[in-house]
């Protein structure tokens, strides 16, 4: 056993010539991605793999995946992570290193093996190590961009109507079969029957949502059934008519 942390800490060693060092960006700037307000959490994990690898290009595609520095032992087997931050979207970042960590079991989850790429950017100003599992393999491309600020352009249109009813309903349980539905975020007016509606997002997959107010609001010269529904964080207005009555099932 002693031998085997030996030869880890000695790849360790090879690959990241910094030892004990943090490997840190060349520029501290937090232009390149959204420094953290709150005191860095450091985290050690068992150091299982270390090498270097041929230099590739990735990109991120969704999310913002968090970025940190990392400590190794030069004894052991052991690197301590912290987060610096996370990476900016619309960028191409090289991976030159790889390392593969154990995590610990939690109360929560079980202990698993999560592989670590030392990432950064072309002129060098970020820099860091990112869960590989997060990047998505190739340069960044334009239509990547455009894709995104269509999603965010769903996101925010908002279009007002005229508001025909509005009432509670005893809690109901709805699912739903077809299509993903979306859901809304409704600004009602104080001095006239108007409704704004602004698109969230979509729910999501495989839940049951319950309904505890509804409007009907006048769209295309039709009345049209809107359900406030809520499942923990989602909460919204959705059209009542691609809703299904009752909890979800495991056999939908």
């Amino acid at each position: 056993m002693m031998k085997k942390v030996a030869m880890i800490a000695a790849a360790a060693a090879m690959v990241l010539p910094l030892g004990m060092g943090a490997i840190a960006p060349a520029n501290d700037s937090v232009t390149a991605f959204a420094a953290t307000k709150t005191a860095a959490k450091k985290v050690t994990h068992t150091l299982i793999s270390a090498k270097t690898i041929k230099k590739a290009a990735y990109h991120v595609k969704s999310g913002k995946p968090a970025l940190y520095s990392a400590k190794f032992a030069a004894d052991q087997a052991k690197v301590t992570m912290t987060k610096k931050g996370t990476l900016a979207g619309s960028k191409t970042y090289y991976a030159t290193k790889k390392i593969v960590v154990k995590v610990k079991a939690t109360k929560t989850t079980k202990a698993k093996k999560v592989t670590y790429a030392y990432i950064k950017t072309a002129n060098g100003k970020t820099a860091g190590w990112v869960a590989l599992s997060k990047l998505t393999a190739g340069k960044f491309m334009a239509a990547d961009g455009k894709a995104d600020a269509k999603k965010a352009a769903d996101k925010v249109a908002a279009k007002t109507y005229t508001l025909v009813s509005a009432k509670n309903l005893k809690k109901t349980a709805f699912h739903f079969k077809g299509n993903t539905p979306a859901f809304y975020s409704g600004k009602f007016a104080a001095d006239k029957s108007k409704v704004t509606l602004t698109k969230k997002g979509l729910l999501p997959q495989s839940k049951t949502f319950y309904a505890t107010k509804t409007i009907t609001i006048k769209k295309a010269k039709k009345n049209v059934k809107y359900n406030y529904v809520t499942n923990g964080k989602t909460k919204g207005w959705v059209l009542a008519s691609q809703l299904t009555a009752g909890k979800f099932m495991a056999a939908d």
